[in-house]
């Protein structure tokens, strides 16, 4: 059985204790800013929103608390700057790396990820088959920043679409920023082998790392929080091998 391995604490210190080229792939959903806010967490712990923003749980400051330290909320977000170097130097030669992100931070994140040696190699869709109320249009999708490292390389299903069909999770959440395992199933098929290593620096929930067990990938997630880090854990333990495919090699 291929290892999966979860490693809790801060990614921009957890991400040094990797050698160069270690992994065949990254696939993550990095915290970003949403929008503005005035929420701030003071210095004895507790929450200061003046507006009261809809992220946070009332009465629950120990829960609001972590959602900001995690950068779920607009503070302590760490910056692309900041992570991407680290998560370039880990991926292979010749290898994929697919980022979540939303339309407000996509041209940023690009730049960034170009400016560390990243090549653009497609901007992906994922259709959520579910819409979250906005003020100008009702928002059924999410991009996926798809980008490599070297040479170009073709997906296993040079005839897939670059939109992913998948229903989003609904009602009672494992993670607030949850995203189905089959999602990240679909881009580790794509772009790696049977008993390759996969990255993901944000773990959350480890719907990563589930489709990496899935798929018999060697899933690694790091995650600040230990309460996530349990979760993931637990995920694993239910988790059956039921999905294999493979067929991409990467190349110096």
């Amino acid at each position: 059985m291929v290892e999966q391995v979860i490693k809790c604490g801060d990614a921009l210190t957890l991400l040094k204790e990797y050698p160069d080229e270690y992994f065949d792939c990254v696939i993550t959903d990095p915290p970003y800013k949403l929008g503005t806010s005035s929420v701030k967490v003071n210095t004895d712990g507790t929450i200061n929103d003046k507006k009261r923003n809809r992220w946070l749980k009332k009465n629950a400051d120990e829960d609001n608390q972590a959602l900001v330290k995690t950068g779920q909320m607009i503070q302590n977000i760490p910056k692309f700057e900041e992570w991407l170097p680290e998560v370039y130097r880990v991926l292979k030669k010749g290898c994929h790396a697919y980022i979540m992100i939303n339309g407000r931070n996509f041209a940023e994140l690009q730049i960034k990820a170009e400016k560390v040696g990243f090549k653009f190699q497609n901007d992906l869709t994922w259709l959520k088959q579910n819409s979250t109320p906005n003020k100008f249009y009702m928002k059924s999708t999410e991009r996926i920043l798809m980008l490599r490292k070297g040479k170009e390389r073709y997906i296993n299903d040079m005839g897939a679409s670059d939109v992913f069909y998948v229903k989003n999770p609904v009602g009672k959440k494992i993670h607030i920023t949850e995203k189905p395992a089959e999602l990240f199933r679909q881009m580790i098929v794509q772009s790696t082998n049977i008993g390759d290593k996969v990255l993901d620096c944000f773990g959350g929930g480890g719907a990563i790392v589930v489709a990496c067990k899935e798929t018999s990938r060697e899933g690694h997630m790091i995650e600040l929080l230990s309460k996530n880090c349990e979760i993931a854990r637990k995920r694993l333990l239910e988790t059956e091998i039921d999905y294999i495919q493979g067929g991409l090699f990467c190349q110096e």
